[in-house]
């Protein structure tokens, strides 16, 4: 949207009058955010949020002394009681998991171009593993037949997906 010098001149106007953005934006016929946005790039002054109590605005030391004088009138006074001492416990030898991992591979598919698969060739049968250097001329696809449903080959699904292993 494009800020007129007249548009500008009535925002500035009624950010001095202590408006709400969102009431400027209606009168200028724009979004509060273009509002909010205009005031800080204008540099315009800040002012207290609308949404702050009333109590809020307090000078801060006079809220600190209220604050302490509740604090000091409401405070119970607490004895501390010993702390016990904490048995020393053994740790248990960890529990070694040996997990038998199989792999298969499947047949490659057949590729296209040199036998590489590229970009254009995958389909939803072919696997998009890519191989090598996106910036490197042999970079390809493996391109190998997949499941239906699934994104890679089992060979590099098998990589992609890790199972969580208990400890």
């Amino acid at each position: 949207m494009a800020w007129t010098d007249e548009m500008v001149d009535q925002l500035r106007e009624m950010w001095k009058q202590g408006l709400t953005t969102g009431e400027i934006g209606k009168r200028l016929g724009v979004s509060k955010n273009s509002i909010v946005g205009k005031v800080h790039r204008l540099g315009l002054s800040g002012r207290p949020s609308p949404i702050k109590k009333k109590d809020e605005t307090e000078a801060p030391a006079e809220k600190k002394e209220a604050t302490e004088n509740v604090a000091k009138a409401t405070k119970p006074k607490v004895e501390k009681a010993p702390v016990p001492k904490t048995p020393k416990v053994e740790k248990k030898a960890e529990e070694k998991v040996e997990v038998e991992e199989k792999i298969e591979i499947s047949a490659p598919a057949p590729h296209h171009h040199n036998g590489k698969t590229s970009l254009t060739d995958l389909d939803n049968h072919t696997c998009r593993w890519p191989i090598g250097d996106p910036k490197d001329e042999n970079f390809h696809f493996c391109g190998r037949k997949v499941r239906i449903g699934q994104t890679y080959c089992d060979e590099h699904a098998n990589i992609a997906y890790v199972k969580a292993v208990k400890k």
